[in-house]
């Protein structure tokens, strides 16, 4: 009963000092602004280099399972034939573009 007690005054009190510690003054700096500005800006060199990525594997993942022709898709892409004979070529959104 002991235990229950302490638990339920700890988080009592913890709750309270939460309340008291949010209601202080807002922060006017542009400290807030900063952050958000930065972690936009770091997002899109995420976005950027996850797209990159994605390109690289799909383009590694095409050259070992498909065989790759001596063309050159629209924007000098490499075309592959897939397992029904289908012409593709991957293009930087690591998506499979086909030719018909």
């Amino acid at each position: 009963m002991k235990t229950i007690l302490r638990t339920v005054l700890i988080a009592v009190f913890i709750t309270t000092a939460n309340l008291a510690i949010s209601q202080g003054k807002k922060d006017t700096t542009t400290l807030g602004k900063d952050i958000k500005n930065a972690g936009k800006s770091t997002g899109k060199v995420f976005k950027k280099a996850g797209k990159k990525v994605g390109e690289v594997g799909a383009k590694g993942a095409a050259k070992v399972k498909d065989k790759s022709l001596k063309e050159k898709g629209p924007h000098g892409e490499t075309i592959y034939i897939d397992k029904n004979q289908r012409k593709y070529y991957v293009d930087k959104n690591a998506k499979r573009i086909y030719i018909k």
